[in-house]
């Protein structure tokens, strides 16, 4: 009985030893493995451009410890880069793409002209428009005033997909300059181009001292086109727009008041929010006009927006009398949370 109970213990001992061996050798060779896949990254300072945009690009397994080195030398050596990366905008493919616009992105100011020139010559090109949206797209990353001008030269571009990457560029760069030209597009057929004109003009406001445009007719045209825009059949458009307006401020605080009382409904309940985010004595005096409006949601937003100024003492009054006297349960709701958000 013991001999058969230690041949039982012999036998396991064995197969966890044989267990043990597997499992070590498996362990060396995949390690093996893993070091054949690792590069010599030593040996990148030798790669053209090229063959370094190939590895920053890829999803290789093989190139992966290549990847960001190799951009890094891209960006070291950009003279000798930026001729072969300006080719490179028109490819379809996302990782490159990806690539490009980070690449030229820390190389910043160097990479301004080249592109420009880029763009430029894109533009002529009928049969794809990757490389101009790409061109404009990282343009705008790099924030340099100079790409204002050769950017709305090509605002009026065939292709609704230029135009919105051209209008979102100029926006990131928030050069006053550009304002006519996206006043103009904010009556452009696509919708995607006019929401993008209102959130570039938001940009150039916020970018400016308290939305004050170096131009007053300057000023007043893009409120005027803005104020338009709160009617567009689009709520995004609308909304942009509200959002453009309220960063102007109170230069664009008039329009907004007669428009919050007299306009068509959609375009009276953005320009409502608008004034509760422009957030002044001037903008809480005509809100609290709103609260007695026959129309239940105007009373609603303008509770809300009341609410996001900040109460005085009128409006609170105006406010609590409103809980004593109001029938509808969603402007109730917008009135108490209004007072709420005062006691906070």
């Amino acid at each position: 009985m013991r001999r058969i109970e230690l041949h039982s213990v012999l036998v396991k001992a064995a197969g966890a030893l044989a267990l043990g061996a597997a499992v070590f050798l498996m362990t060396v060779t995949a390690r093996a493995a893993d070091a054949d896949l690792v590069p010599d990254t030593e040996a990148l300072s030798n790669l053209s451009p090229e063959e370094l945009f190939l590895r920053a690009a890829s999803s290789a397994l093989q190139f992966e410890s290549m990847r960001e080195p190799s951009r890094e030398l891209l960006v070291e050596n950009y003279e000798e880069s930026i001729p072969y990366l300006v080719t490179q905008l028109e490819t379809d493919g996302a990782r490159e793409r990806h690539a490009l616009e980070d690449i030229f992105v820390r190389i910043g100011t160097p990479a301004v002209e080249p592109l420009i020139e880029a763009f430029e010559s894109e533009r002529v090109n009928e049969e794809t428009t990757r490389g101009l949206r790409l061109a404009s797209y990282i343009l705008g990353r790099l924030e340099d005033p100079s790409a204002t001008r050769p950017l709305v030269a090509a605002r009026t571009h065939p292709d609704w997909k230029v135009r919105g990457s051209i209008a979102g560029a100029v926006g990131r760069i928030a050069d006053q300059e550009a304002v006519p030209a996206l006043v103009a597009m904010l009556r452009d057929g696509n919708e995607v181009v006019r929401k993008s004109a209102a959130v570039s003009i938001r940009r150039v406001a916020e970018k400016i001292d308290e939305g004050e445009f170096v131009d007053r007719k300057l000023a007043e045209d893009a409120v005027r086109a803005l104020i338009v825009a709160l009617d567009d059949r689009y709520y995004s458009v609308r909304y942009s727009a509200g959002d453009a307006l309220a960063a102007i401020g109170r230069p664009a605080g008039h329009w907004l008041e007669v428009t919050a009382k007299t306009g068509e409904m959609r375009a009276r309940l953005v320009a409502i929010r608008a004034l509760g985010e422009i957030g002044d004595d001037d903008a809480r005096d005509s809100l609290r006009k709103l609260l007695a409006d026959e129309e239940w949601t105007v009373r609603a937003y303008a509770a809300q927006a009341i609410g996001r100024v900040g109460l005085d003492g009128g409006s609170r009054k105006d406010l609590q009398r409103m809980l004593e006297s109001e029938a509808h349960p969603f402007v109730t709701l917008m009135v108490e949370g209004a007072l709420a958000s005062d006691e906070g």
